[in-house]
Parts: structure tokens; sequence; C-alpha cells
């Protein structure tokens, strides 16, 4: 069975959209012309890449997979399109909480001056580390490993930063220069809500050798984090960075020992030869 663009693209803008609705009003068609476009490619593929369930719709273990390689389709397929209208595609950054700042502006300074053409600069939250790879949503991104990414992208580390503990400000380890991870058991940690395994582990307070986790509060974006740590509903584990960037009243940043450090990468879809793109790349 042959693989037609129409049908990657439907499966994509699901994928992105979480819903077959909502990418039947983004194409511009019916929903029963997107759902059979998707059947197409499940056809194809002989089995399922896409499921419902009440939150939505999610995608298969086939479907991540298959996810990365229909994006960067439908990327090269806009790119020929732009081309071929004699105007620039542009390129989408996408980036998140830490990984923000001044690594972030650099990236995107070399960007424009590499490409010369439009970048825009979109955020995302705990629930999609890859910053909008896996779904197509962005061309390039600013991530924190680790990643649960198979071989779906290529990963540049770009520096690293110290580790921290964020605590309220009335903690008595808040007067503190530093703190060592054996000194933090017996307490409510919050922790990242992700689907992401590889990710949430790192950042989970077992990461670091916490000897006694009492309790834990999901959380799905570092503004939230802040706020429940701020309310004293537990403690988290940060970057020394994410201070400078997401400074709140109340919180205060403990730094862990200097050998416990946590990376910043810049990240694109592995096999996407754009040349804005691979230009790009070869820039940095």
């Amino acid at each position: 069975m042959s693989v037609t663009l129409p049908a990657v693209r439907a499966f994509v803008e699901v994928a992105r959209a979480g819903s077959f609705r909502e990418a039947a009003a983004c194409l511009g068609v019916s929903q029963p012309t997107v759902s059979a476009a998707v059947r197409r490619l499940e056809a194809a593929a002989g089995e399922r890449l896409l499921v419902r369930d009440r939150d939505g719709v999610r995608l298969t273990e086939h479907g991540v997979r298959v996810l990365a390689h229909a994006a960067s389709v439908v990327s090269a397929a806009d790119g020929l399109e732009a081309e071929l209208a004699g105007r620039s595609p542009g390129l989408t950054v996408g980036f998140m909480g830490e990984a923000a700042g001044a690594l972030t502006a650099g990236l995107l300074d070399e960007v424009r001056r590499v490409s010369g053409c439009e970048v825009r600069l979109r955020r995302f939250d705990f629930d999609d580390p890859s910053c909008g790879l896996l779904t197509g949503v962005s061309d390039l991104a600013v991530v924190w490993p680790p990643l649960t990414t198979g071989d779906a992208l290529e990963v540049r580390p770009l520096g690293t930063d110290r580790r921290a503990v964020a605590v309220p400000a009335g903690d008595p380890l808040a007067r503190r220069a530093e703190v060592d991870p054996a000194e933090l058991g017996g307490r409510v940690w919050v922790v990242p809500s992700s689907p992401d395994p590889v990710w949430r582990a790192f950042r989970h307070p077992g990461s670091i050798g916490v000897p006694d986790v009492v309790g834990e509060v999901g959380s799905g974006a570092i503004e939230e984090t802040l706020e429940l740590v701020a309310a004293g509903r537990g403690v988290a584990l940060l970057s020394e960075s994410t201070d400078e960037h997401y400074a709140r009243t109340g919180v205060v940043f403990v730094p862990l020992p200097t050998d416990h450090r946590c990376a910043t990468a810049v990240a694109w879809r592995r096999g996407d030869t754009r040349p804005v793109l691979t230009g790009v790349v070869a820039g940095l």
C-alpha cells in the first residue's frame, strides 16, 4: 500500500493536536476525512499508531517512532512548497524551562544569522520534554536531557548547570550555601508529571540518592512547581539557573555539591536534511 502525503500530514496533525476534530479544523477538511487518512497509514503500518482514550488521542509506541519520520516528511514538503513559492519556510525553535536564558538567546541569534529566515520561539512544559520535535511542532529545540527518543533525534550538548533544591523561604535549608542529598530525606517532593520515563526519572530525587522520599506531588510545569514549593507542599529538584529565569517570591534555591549537574542541549530530528536546518546545525 502506497503512503500518501495527505495521510502522513493527517497523522502528524492528529498527533500534534491530540484530537481528530481539532486536526480536521486545522487542515480544513472533515473529521471523517482525517480518520480515513489515518486508517490508511495504519493499514500500511499493519498496526495501530494512535489510540483514543478519555483524555483524547495518544500515540502507541510504534506511533511515536513513526511520528518522528512523518514530521520530517511534512516539514520537507512544507519547505519545498515555500521554496517553489520563493519564500523562506522559517524555523520554529522549542525550549523548556531551565533550557531558557542565555543559551537559548545565543542559539536563536545563531539560527537567525545562519538561516537568514524567520525564527519562531515556542515554549513547552513537562508533558513534552522533546519540546515539539517528536510531534513535529518544532524544527530545532533547546532541551534538558536525558530524553526517551530512541534514534529519532540528534542531540548536541550546549553546556551544563549545577543542580539545586527549591525550598520554601522559611525552610531551615534556605539559609544554607549548599546541601548534600543525604540531608534531604524525610521530605515530600514536587516531581514532574511527564510521559517520558527517562526524563522524569532524572528529575526525581532518587536520581541524586535522596535516602527517604516520604511523598510526591505531581507538577506539569516549572511555574506550577514553584507555586507548590512556595505554598509548602514540597521541595523540588531543579537547576541553579532556574532562579535566574523563574525567580519566585517565597522560594529559595539551595545548590547541591558541584558534582551534581544537569545538561542543556540542542536537538533536531534525525534525517531532517532540509538545507535551512543542516546549515544551522553545521554553524553551531
